[in-house]
């Protein structure tokens, strides 16, 4: 009996520690809770202090059960001999341990509920171990084509990259149609009595995406297209992040025709398509070739949201290799199944034009530098300030050409190239 009453005494020490534990606990807890309900700015679904009290609470609850299941061990077969106030007690302080620890749930499931602003937060992005931005990259095949007549055969497919979303690209297509991309222009007029040139070919195609919802560029360029026969139009979102997807069309389509290059160039420049040829001429048609406005090794961007910004796992060197501008390049078409083979090898980044160069290093295929060919952010400036012999040494002039530079830079040449000026340079 001396231990059956030293037992019910540690028991009610225990039962009245319990008691003031949960008590304490819950209290607190419930006055944290309020001060998070009535508090708008909170935005955290996890609050430590109320975390830390649940815990104190639980710890209180293990301790009792721990220090019970001891005592009763050493007390075996004394069970029966406790009053039923002891037995109440103990039931009751089993239903206060589930009704806290049920408030406890029943609180955090509904902060979470109650703040939709954390399933919002952005996630971080590892520079090294994601692709970033990342390229849903697949090869696309055109909706709409060209009509093409294959005889007499094409020499070179000029592949103008140009936008779908807005009606700024149309005025630059059209300003392209009217002045350098037009065959019948007075520099192409002169090529075809150059008997080196006059039966080399060339084919202009615009390459575009689609503008999606919201708006009618879609109906209205596939309009353009059908008026002029001279559009490949892709299921591709039209975004920079899928350049690269909208140059791998271009370039898969111009490889079904029996070609010798592919110039793959952008809607805000100006080129003189009949001096490219005679550089091909001069050249001995160089195979395999990949030439164009060379950019020296750079460093690789790795700032997070840059336009350029390519992460390590795309591309693991400090710098990129010598490559050439976007604006304005030149690839034999012997490289071409080798650079769609290519993308099995290394996933495309959207740089459409650094991953050329990349690809090109690995083929050990030397970066070309045609020195007639300018690339400057001024140059819808410059065409207007620069000397005639300046302008007439340089073959392509970009970028940000505008459709009312173009036409200017257009009737210079015309008067230049074409009229009865005779210029020493």
């Amino acid at each position: 009996m001396a231990s059956l009453k030293r037992y019910k005494r540690k028991f009610m020490v225990l039962v009245l520690l319990f008691l003031v534990c949960s008590v304490w606990t819950f209290v607190n807890y419930f006055v944290h809770a309020s001060r998070l309900l009535t508090t708008s700015d909170s935005s955290t679904i996890r609050h430590p202090e109320g975390e830390a009290k649940a815990i104190q609470l639980r710890e209180c609850i293990h301790n009792f059960k721990r220090n019970s299941s001891t005592e009763v061990d050493m007390t075996t077969g004394s069970i029966d001999s406790l009053n039923a106030a002891n037995v109440a007690m103990f039931a009751m302080l089993k239903g206060i341990n589930r009704t806290l620890i049920k408030f406890i749930n029943n609180f955090h499931a509904s902060k979470i509920s109650e703040n939709p602003v954390a399933t919002t937060r952005k996630p971080t992005v590892d520079i090294i171990n994601d692709y970033y931005p990342f390229v849903d990259f697949k090869f696309v095949f055109p909706e709409i084509s060209p009509k093409v007549e294959t005889t007499p055969e094409i020499f070179m497919m000029v592949l103008v990259n140009s936008g779908a979303k807005g009606n700024e690209f149309r005025k630059r297509r059209e300003a392209i149609r009217q002045t350098w991309g037009n065959r019948s222009n007075c520099e192409q007029r002169k090529a075809m009595g150059d008997e080196r040139k006059k039966n080399l070919r060339w084919l202009l195609v615009f390459v575009v995406g689609k503008a999606g919802p919201g708006t009618n560029d879609d109906e209205l360029n596939m309009a353009e297209a059908g008026q002029h026969n001279d559009m490949l139009i892709g299921n591709i979102t039209d975004n920079y992040i899928n350049n690269v997807v909208k140059f791998y069309m271009g370039q898969v389509w111009a490889s079904k025709f029996d070609i010798k290059y592919t110039f793959k160039t952008d809607d805000d420049v100006y080129v003189r398509i009949p001096r490219v040829l005679g550089y091909l001429v001069n050249a001995k048609f160089p195979r395999p070739f990949y030439g164009g406005m060379t950019y020296l090794p750079i460093r690789v961007n790795r700032v997070i949201s840059g336009k350029w910004t390519v992460s390590w796992k795309y591309f693991g060197e400090v710098n990129f290799p010598m490559f050439n501008a976007g604006a304005f390049f030149i690839l034999s078409t012997d490289l071409l199944n080798r650079l769609f083979n290519y993308v099995y090898i290394r996933k495309p980044f959207h740089i459409d034009d650094a991953y050329v160069g990349v690809a090109m290093r690995d083929f050990g295929v030397k970066t070309r530098t045609i020195f007639s060919f300018a690339v400057r952010p001024d140059m819808s400036e410059f065409i207007h300030k620069a000397e005639d012999c300046t302008i007439l040494r340089l073959d392509g002039f970009g970028h940000n050409m505008d459709p009312e530079s173009a036409r200017f830079l257009h009737n210079r040449l015309t008067t230049l190239a074409c009229g009865n000026m005779h210029l020493k340079c």
